[in-house]
């Protein structure tokens, strides 16, 4: 039942992360999220995951691309 719960919370950050990045033209964000959802987010995206204090965290996708993920 647990592991049925974090799939589902994983696909639900899924589809944040999509319509927060759509389009490609946006390649950093300041989101909040708990610190379990920042180390999914470093984990399966090619994202630089910055901690900006108080669950919010810098999501940039263009330094981690440059920086040889890919």
């Amino acid at each position: 039942m647990i592991q049925r719960e974090i799939l589902q919370e994983n696909e639900t950050l899924d589809r944040l992360i999509s319509q927060c990045f759509a389009g490609g033209e946006l390649l950093r964000r300041e989101l909040r999220l708990t610190e379990a959802q920042a180390a999914y987010v470093a984990g399966h995206y090619c994202a630089q995951v910055i901690p900006m204090g108080e669950h919010w965290y810098e999501i940039t996708f263009q330094e981690a691309f440059y920086n040889g993920c890919n």
